[in-house]
């Protein structure tokens, strides 16, 4: 199985059995805090109804009063003209039924598409009265005053009925369901619909509460089915029950209530689960991305691609893993170069032996044949061409003679006695004497870059001199005629460095990583061990030699020879000498 996949499903058994138990406690929480709020609230409204009918009795009571003094100073009782206003003007303000009669029953004015299912009242009374409207029942809150009008006696109900357009909660909360049920003196239930159209009944243990005088009843949806429903009384003037207001959540509302603590446990669950195998798949793949780069480096350095490195990055312990893998693969390589250099030394440590056993043969029988060639051109009478001929092999022999030297210098390189000395002093301006004469020849202008104050160094000065030589007499040879060449001398707490440019054709890249090996030479004549000599005697010091190309053209030669420690002077200017 992949790793990544493994993390994944190690982060689920670990993650999951906490998610349930946490959705759990929270559906459960949820749930009951929600079903509070909801019964409470529902609870509020339901009471709030109450009291708008309530105060739309004693609305009524009193717009009753104004009509009925108004009409008390008209003319005759069966006068429509003057009832007329009166009622066109509670209608504008809400009112729904108007309705003047006598107290034998006859009715004198009579306004509102309404039908009484009850007895008209024979004394002034605020209550609540019941009505026929399109064939369905229906509640009203009103009011009947008593007036007197050319010595008549005649009584004035006015009265609104309870619908959506009475009370407000049912226009503002569109999740609202209402419901009006009327209570008949025999004690029967009849639903007047409301707002969702939709039958309802009471409990038992509601009812009953709202029977004995209670104004709210509830019905929680913790042990039954639905949501839950709260129940205010509405009652008449002589205090019996003759009402229910119903109020409950409709449509999503009461379906997400419905819903209870399995199902919103069951939501819980599912979200959390999706989101702890995000957070898993996520966790995974930080884990695993790292190792598996890690992976893949450890098989490149397998192979031998010691220069591979990896992103030091995740977590504290990855970024721990990640360096150390770094710093095993930098020492692999260091260690990789090193063995390299070191079967390099060892083969041009065989060259040398090899080649010091051939000079060591050669040099014998080249001393034979030069001092035969002398004595046969002193004592023999030549003719100019022999004479020239003879000369050419004197010449050879030379050359031979002098490579050979240069072979055995190679291999048996001289003891280096080293001691302190001045780099300047001891080695350069020597070097430079010598080498004047030759700067004047060949034309080629010299400039100095010393220091004034002395430079310290260990060393032999013997075998600098004649590398420092070797480096000038290159440095000459590229340059060529009118040509010049540049020496610096500069030091810093740790070495000395000098560097010997020249305006030359620069290094080739073809010889540039070899120019210090044995036998490596771009001169027609050259033997490419001065420049090897030079290495060896460099290194002797336990210092170091660079090449590299000038950025106007030309070639520079760095070499870089340990300070004493002891020197602790300040150094600095430059020499005009040439």
């Amino acid at each position: 199985m992949p790793l990544r996949l493994r993390l994944t499903l190690f982060f689920l058994l670990v993650s999951v059995p906490p998610v349930l138990i946490g959705s759990f406690v929270a559906a459960q929480v949820i749930s009951a805090t929600f079903e509070r709020n909801v019964e409470k609230w529902i609870g509020e409204i339901a009471r709030f109804m109450a009291n708008e009918a309530s105060e739309g009795r004693e609305e009524a009571r009193h717009a009753t009063s104004i009509v009925a003094a108004a009409l008390s100073r008209a003319g005759a009782l069966d006068s429509r003209e003057s009832i007329a206003p009166f009622a066109d003007l509670l209608a504008s303000v809400g009112y729904d039924f108007v309705r003047l009669y006598t107290p034998d029953g006859r009715v004198l004015f009579s306004a509102g598409e309404l039908d009484l299912v009850m007895q008209l009242p024979k004394e002034p009374t605020s209550s609540i009265f019941f009505a026929r409207q399109n064939g369905r029942r229906a509640m009203m809150v009103g009011a009947v005053q008593e007036l007197h009008i050319g010595g008549e006696k005649a009584l004035l109900l006015v009265a609104n009925l309870l619908d959506d357009q009475f009370f407000t909660a049912p226009q503002t909360i569109r999740s609202l369901d209402l419901h009006l049920i009327e209570v008949t003196e025999k004690g029967r239930l009849l639903d007047l619909a409301g707002s969702g159209r939709v039958q309802l009944s009471v409990p038992d243990d509601a009812f009953a509460a709202l029977l004995g005088g209670a104004d709210i009843a509830m019905q929680t949806s913790r042990f039954d089915p639905g949501p839950a429903v709260a129940f205010a009384a509405l009652r008449n003037d002589r205090g019996r029950l003759v009402g229910i207001i119903a109020c409950r959540l409709n449509g999503t509302s009461a379906a997400f209530e419905r819903l209870g603590t399995f199902w919103l446990f069951i939501v819980l669950a599912v979200v959390s689960g999706a989101l702890s195998l995000l957070v898993g798949i996520t966790i995974s793949r930080r884990l695993a991305e790292p190792i598996r780069t890690l992976t893949g480096a450890v098989r490149a350095v397998a192979q031998g691609d010691y220069r591979v490195r990896v992103p030091e990055e995740g977590g504290r312990e990855l970024q721990d893993l990640a360096a150390g893998f770094n710093a095993m693969a930098g020492q692999l390589e260091a260690l990789r170069d090193m063995e390299t250099s070191m079967r390099h030394r060892a083969q041009l440590a065989t060259l040398g032996q090899a080649a010091a056993v051939i000079a060591h043969e050669i040099r014998n029988p080249l001393g034979i044949i030069k001092t035969s060639a002398e004595l046969v051109r002193r004592k023999t009478q030549m003719a100019p061409g022999e004479d020239r001929l003879m000369g050419f092999v004197l010449d050879e022999v030379n050359r031979i003679e002098r490579l050979v030297k240069e072979l055995l210098d190679y291999a048996r390189p001289a003891v280096c006695a080293a001691a302190p000395l001045d780099l300047v002093s001891d080695v350069v301006r020597p070097a430079l004497d010598f080498l004047r004469p030759e700067f004047a020849r060949r034309d080629i202008t010299l400039a100095l870059r010393l220091p004034d104050a002395p430079v310290p160094v260990v060393g032999d000065a013997d075998l600098l001199h004649q590398a420092l030589l070797n480096l000038l007499l290159n440095a000459m040879d590229a340059a060529g005629p009118e040509g010049h060449v540049i020496l610096r001398v500069t030091f810093d707490p740790e070495a000395a460095v000098v560097e010997v440019e020249d305006n030359g054709p620069g290094i080739a890249e073809t010889v540039s990583d070899t120019l210090f090996d044995p036998f490596v030479t771009t001169k027609v004549n050259g033997t490419g061990l001065g420049l090897a000599t030079v290495r060896s005697t460099v290194e002797a010091h336990g210092g170091q030699v660079f090449s590299s190309n000038a950025p106007e053209g030309g070639a520079i030669l760095t070499l870089r020879i340990p300070v004493r420690a002891t020197t602790d002077t300040a150094h600095g200017g430059q020499d005009p000498d040439r």
